[in-house]
């Protein structure tokens, strides 16, 4: 977890009090120290309020300074907005700090659009006069335009894209509410993503595909296409929960997902089947990378969904649940979940073939393979199975490293070829820092290293033939590694 830089510790302060018939002396020499000698703001997008940055102004004499003046050097010109201990203004006078004391300055800024496709920077100041010494504190922030989605009705919390809609990579896109792929009223619509976008989802927003709508991410593993909250500052670079989910709707069809990263979220992917006969929605993902999550990963219900090369990783429940059954089949993927920020009780991996729905028992067939995948964590077990005999309850896992408790009360049956074939048990992957989601393997004696099935990798060369990062897999000749990362030497 990063600690916010811009927090200063907190500083004994040492008043010091005089007697009633004491005589005030003031400091004339008017030196100032501050906190910071700049405040710096990471990238702002254009239109948005920043988050609100503080520094402080001490005193070091042992005698009463008086600031003439504190002010903005933009004036009612600047982008940027001040509070000097707790009255917010663009300039203040006669501002007086007792010996060995201090005070705090608040700064925020709101950019104006810049029509540039990269970050520009913003400069001002804050000017101090004291006593006719001038002193300053430099503001600097770099603001950067993008296309804003809003709800389009009063109060509502959607916003119905265009129909075949394609989102470029040439400024960044921020979702206000829910953006929705599909119209009211049905219809074969459709949203393309572009190599190299970044989409940025507000607090509890996120991107909806409706019914009959497809969602096509085209992102590489050089270019990936990244979704992430909306918050730049370096802060909730790892917070999870800053913004909701990519949610698949009943009936989406033909959705694909190839060259993300999708992070810092509830629930990275949703694929939604929660109405007993509708169509289940169709997902075919690869080369991505789901990471740090409230809630899960990869979450289904009922869904059909391709896993190839795919790393799901840290979550506060899950990292793949696979509920009220479906259809799935992950290859080289990496389920791996080392979550740190609070107690997590559930496994990486959970299977189910049913679910309680409007207080009835709903049941469907669960047919999953797993081939060549890592499931793994920092629980002694990290695979769930709730089976019900009203319904199939289908898996393999083919050359895959699991983390399983044979010690626990009901332990997993493993002695079925059928469902657990050349499966490496409880030896640790190595990876090289999964606390902080790289699930790369770290070295050449993890249990992983040249331990797949190269029959696997074969299914489709096209896509399996390099890694979720675009490194070879060999072609022919040895074993590929189980999981995402192929480990180069």
């Amino acid at each position: 977890m990063k600690i916010l830089r811009w927090a200063t510790p907190i500083l004994a302060v040492i008043v010091i009090f005089g007697t009633s018939c004491k005589k005030d002396v003031l400091n004339t020499d008017g030196a100032l120290t501050f906190s910071v000698d700049t405040v710096l703001f990471d990238t702002v997008f254009t239109t948005i309020g920043s988050a609100t940055r503080q520094f402080k102004i001490y005193n070091p004499s042992n005698n009463e300074v008086n600031i003439s003046s504190i002010m903005l050097a933009g004036g009612q010109q600047s982008k940027y907005r001040i509070n000097v201990d707790g009255v917010a203004g663009i300039a203040f006078s006669n501002i007086s700090i007792p010996g060995k004391d201090s005070l705090f300055v608040f700064v925020d800024v709101t950019l104006d659009p810049n029509n540039l496709l990269q970050p520009a920077i913003v400069t001002d100041s804050i000017l101090f006069n004291t006593n006719g010494n001038i002193q300053d504190v430099d503001l600097v922030a770099c603001g950067w335009d993008a296309h804003f989605i809003y709800p389009t009705t009063p109060n509502g919390s959607l916003s119905r894209l265009g129909c075949d809609t394609i989102w470029t990579s040439n400024k960044p896109h921020v979702i206000y509410g829910w953006a929705v792929v599909g119209l009211a009223d049905g219809g074969a619509c459709s949203l393309t993503i572009e190599a190299g976008s970044r989409i940025y989802s507000h607090k509890g927003s996120g991107l909806i595909v409706d019914e009959d709508a497809t969602l096509i991410v085209n992102g590489t593993p050089q270019n990936p296409v990244t979704f992430a909250g909306d918050r730049l500052d370096d802060f909730y670079e790892d917070q999870a929960g800053e913004w909701n989910s990519i949610w698949l709707f009943n009936g989406s069809v033909n959705n694909v997902i190839k060259g993300a990263i999708i992070k810092n979220g509830n629930i990275g992917v949703r694929v939604d089947t929660l109405s007993p006969g509708s169509p289940n929605p169709t997902l075919t993902i690869s080369n991505t990378i789901i990471e740090n999550m409230a809630g899960a990963s990869l979450v289904s219900y009922s869904g059909t969904i391709d896993a190839y090369n795919c790393v799901f990783g840290n979550g506060g429940l899950n990292s793949v649940a696979l509920i009220a059954g479906g259809e799935y089949n992950f290859y080289h993927c990496t389920i791996g979940n080392y979550w740190v920020n609070g107690n997590r009780q559930t496994p990486a991996l959970f299977m189910t073939n049913w679910i309680e729905f409007n207080d009835l028992i709903v049941t469907n067939d669960l047919n999953s393979d797993f081939g060549n995948c890592i499931v793994y964590g920092n629980n002694l077990n990290e695979l769930g199975l709730d089976r019900n005999a009203s319904s199939a309850f289908n898996f393999e896992f083919d050359h895959c490293v699991m983390k399983l408790d044979f010690n626990a009360e009901e332990p997993i049956d493993i002695t079925n070829p059928d469902e657990f074939k050349d499966v490496i048990y409880n030896e640790d992957p190595l990876f090289v820092d999964p606390s902080e989601n790289n699930f790369e393997l770290d070295s050449a004696i993890s249990s992983a290293f040249n331990a797949g099935d190269i029959g696997i990798t074969n299914v489709d060369l096209s896509i399996m033939g390099m890694d979720v990062i675009g490194n070879f897999r060999p072609f022919g000749f040895g074993n590929p590694d189980i999981g995402a990362y192929e480990r180069q030497e």
